[in-house]
């Protein structure tokens, strides 16, 4: 289902937390000081005066071990990350100063930045660190997912930590930056007090106004009057407005009433450009179908992969593209989009659409009348659409689709990790190929619930693990061509996830090396 930015269906963002959420981007479609009073203003802030966001969705806790990402656009303006992902992917200093990875990546070490105070005042420690780590782990949180094999925290000085695992633990960088975002910490009084969920006690460039903020509606945010690095405060104050109606959103950005819209979708593109509204649309969604029971214990055609095949030869993914993707979509043959580590272009026509030879390998593998497949699905993100549309290209082939659309995501995720369903629409965002493995196609993961293995993909994953990040890509690549060539899924189109914003306003970075856009960032544009 939404990792960089996974999203959760109607358009919000998740990774978190654990697979379930994941994979649903993991589909896409995010008091300080006790009083919660401003403060002061960090120095430079004024310049910027005030900038207004449109929010699809009101946060389901302002807590980051709780809905970060799926509601960073709240949480990301309190919470600095220990690293940064910059827009072009790259890993940069944050709370961290340094970091590096001990021998076969199974110990992780970072040194702190000095001088940083969180919003109540009290400051960043590596003792601080840990105690966020602990609370990150404990149940419902999004520590056991990133760090299973988390072993123990040890602090070193006062400002250096080293985490050790039991196993190869790579791609950290990623966990404790913005995306995965372990690394928003938070104050070790705020988790004592258990106040994160309404209040926010970070070491980020802003902190909650209470007094301004109605849950629900509005949240403001004012300066954190400690924040370290004064320039990076773009803005005396920050208003996020849930506009939940994409209409009523970009009416919003045409009257000046907002600034920017997050996380709209791709329907709203092309009124927004007639009237001169800027957007980024990096793709950040995969969808396409997930053939569950790849052993055929179920569904016995499925395990023969000239099948399996045929169901990639018998897609025609530009056509569906332009449907489920509303003219934005990109035709796929991977589970990968450009930008992300294990993409592959060589595989980019990998399944060209060709019935006469999907119908010849069906008749190969003793099907030559086709079969019929059971395939659970979910109104959200596209994939009812999806299913539909598939339905009627199979058919062609003889594959005739017994669809379950359900209008529950819980009840879909039962469905999927049933044993029930052959197959699945799949929605599904960017994560390193490590987490892929580990939440989508590995033994144990949710859209494996027939546990399928491969030996070449076992042997590949514990190389990627060890790796170092220079060697991951080429690994990842390896891995993506497996799952092709095994044709495990029928990937079908990658669409993007739409911020609108207006000329006002710089600093807007969604990229194809990190899809998604954050609100420090953005400036006032003159």
């Amino acid at each position: 289902m939404t990792y960089q930015a996974a999203r959760l269906p109607g358009g919000r963002r998740g990774f978190r937390y654990g697979p379930a959420a994941l994979v649903l981007v993991a589909a896409a479609t995010l008091t300080a000081c006790g009083s919660g009073s401003s403060g002061s203003a960090a120095g430079g802030a004024q310049a910027g005066g005030t900038l207004t966001v449109a929010a699809p969705s009101a946060p389901s806790s302002l807590d980051p071990a709780v809905g970060q990402p799926s509601d960073e656009t709240y949480s990301d303006l309190a919470y600095d990350p220990l690293i940064v992902e910059a827009s072009n992917g790259a890993y940069q200093p944050g709370l961290a100063v340094s970091w590096s990875y001990g021998p076969n990546n199974e110990s992780f070490s970072m040194k702190l930045r000095s001088g940083v105070r969180f919003s109540d005042g009290t400051a960043l420690t590596a003792a601080a660190v840990k105690t966020w780590i602990g609370f990150e782990m404990q149940a419902g949180n999004g520590g056991s997912s990133y760090l299973p094999t988390l072993t123990s925290v040890d602090v070193t000085g006062p400002l250096t930590l080293t985490l050790k695992f039991s196993s190869p633990s790579p791609d950290l960088e990623k966990v404790f930056g913005q995306i995965l975002a372990l690394g928003m910490i938070g104050s070790p009084n705020a988790v004592k007090a258990g106040t994160l969920a309404t209040k926010t006690d970070g070491a980020g460039e802003y902190l909650l106004d209470t007094a301004a903020t109605v849950a629900g509606a509005t949240y403001t945010y004012v300066p954190n009057p400690y924040y370290w690095d004064k320039s990076a405060v773009h803005w005396s104050k920050v208003v996020v407005k849930v506009i939940s109606s994409p209409t009523a959103a970009l009416q919003a950005l045409q009257t000046g009433e907002v600034q920017v819209a997050m996380d709209q979708p791709v329907t709203s593109l092309s009124a927004a450009q007639s009237s001169g509204i800027k957007d980024v649309d990096p793709l950040t969604l995969l969808l396409g179908l997930d053939i569950l029971d790849r052993d055929g214990k179920t569904s016995k055609p499925l395990a023969s992969v000239q099948v399996r095949q045929a169901l990639n030869y018998a897609i025609d993914r530009s056509a569906l593209a332009k449907v489920v993707g509303s003219g934005y979509g990109t035709a796929i043959t991977q589970m990968a989009a450009p930008g992300w580590d294990s993409y592959d272009s060589a595989l980019d026509q990998a399944y060209p659409y060709n019935p006469a030879k999907a119908k010849q390998l069906l008749a190969a593998a003793g099907y030559p009348n086709g079969f019929t497949l059971s395939v659970a699905s979910v109104d959200a993100v596209g994939q009812n659409l999806l299913a539909q549309a598939l339905e009627g290209q199979l058919a062609q082939v003889g594959i005739t689709l017994k669809l379950d659309i359900t209008t529950s995501d819980s009840a879909y995720i039962q469905a999927v990790s049933s044993g029930s369903y052959a197959a699945a629409t799949l929605s599904f965002g960017e994560l390193p190929a490590a987490f892929d493995y580990l939440y989508l196609y590995g033994p144990s993961a949710l859209y494996n619930p027939f546990k399928t293995t491969d030996s070449q993909l076992t042997t590949l994953d514990g190389e990627l693990d060890a790796a170092s990040s220079s060697a991951e890509p080429a690994i990842a690549s390896q891995m993506q061509n497996v799952l092709v060539s095994q044709a495990w899924f029928v990937p079908v189109v990658a669409t993007p996830l739409v911020v609108l914003y207006s000329s006002q306003v710089t600093g807007v970075n969604a990229t194809a090396e990190r899809n998604v856009a954050y609100l420090t960032e953005i400036k006032p544009a003159s």
